[in-house]
């Protein structure tokens, strides 16, 4: 607090008047409150800077009423900044009805100097769906950095999710009768759940399904088509000739896989990719009698 904030000063001496002015009088008061400076006090802040006063005419009121200039900013305006910083990082990866932002907690108004105030807003850790995402919004007055706010938001990003919808046994394959999309918070599910009923049907189950289970990767595999034991066709494809063979499988088998298949002629076992549930196709072919 200065004495040229306080008083208005003059005289023919610009730079005696400059330095009057910048004589400090002690704290201001806190943004937005004030204090009464009795004319006693203040000539002894006056006497108490050191300053040679001679040949000056003073005009000093029984008291002045000091002000800090403010004004404040609400605790809403730093929400919806941040709610933007979040928007902009989820970005298009989601659309705007698939997620929601609460914040945690209540965001009280903050007081702050008179001017033109910025806002501006970052999420350091990054949009969090399991855990509450963190966002910083940082107040500038004429410029100048004044605070820091930290606030907390609890985002959750919602699917569709393909879960169970019938008791489903182990093996068993799935169809649009026993598995169905249902809307989710995908947040705090793990890794590997299903959101494209299409990549699901036909697939077998692991093992038992009960209703209402999210279906996930690891719960799913592409049914057998060839059990150990059954009698297969084995073809080979030389150019545009096709050789076909009769063959025993030694070992199950899912579409694409590789399997040990007997010749029945030769007894020798190699190895086939399951075409279908009578065919498997050796991948390389050699016109020794197999």
């Amino acid at each position: 607090m200065t004495l040229g904030q306080l008083a208005e000063i003059s005289g023919d001496d610009v730079e005696w008047v400059n330095s009057l002015r910048q004589l400090k009088l002690g704290s201001a008061p806190p943004l937005g409150s004030s204090i009464v400076l009795t004319k006693e006090v203040l000539n002894m802040r006056l006497r108490a800077t050191g300053s040679d006063f001679s040949g000056i005419i003073w005009k000093i009121p029984d008291a002045v009423t000091v002000t800090t200039n403010s004004q404040s900013v609400s605790g809403q305006a730093l929400i919806d900044k941040a709610v933007v910083a979040i928007e902009e990082q989820i970005g298009h990866s989601a659309k705007r009805e698939d997620f929601t932002i609460t914040p945690v907690g209540n965001m009280q108004d903050i007081i702050i100097p008179g001017g033109n105030v910025m806002l501006s807003s970052t999420v350091p850790y990054g949009v969090r769906y399991n855990t509450t995402t963190s966002v910083a919004v940082t107040v500038t007055v004429n410029g100048q950095l004044f605070s820091k706010v930290g606030l907390n938001f609890d985002v959750k990003l919602y699917n569709q999710v393909v879960v169970v919808n019938n008791q489903i046994s182990l093996g068993e394959i799935l169809t649009t009768d026993n598995v169905r999309y249902e809307r989710m918070e995908i947040g705090r599910l793990g890794p590997g759940y299903s959101t494209n009923l299409s990549k699901v049907l036909g697939l077998a189950a692991r093992r038992s399904l009960t209703p209402g289970m999210v279906v996930i990767d690891s719960m799913m595999t592409k049914p057998l088509l060839i059990k150990q034991g059954n009698m297969v066709n084995i073809a080979a494809y030389m150019g545009s000739m096709e050789v076909i063979a009769a063959g025993k499988a030694m070992q199950d088998g899912c579409a694409g896989q590789l399997i040990r298949v007997q010749n029945i002629n030769s007894a020798r076992i190699i190895f086939a990719k399951v075409l279908d549930e009578s065919t498997v196709q050796v991948l390389t072919y050699q016109s020794n009698g197999d």
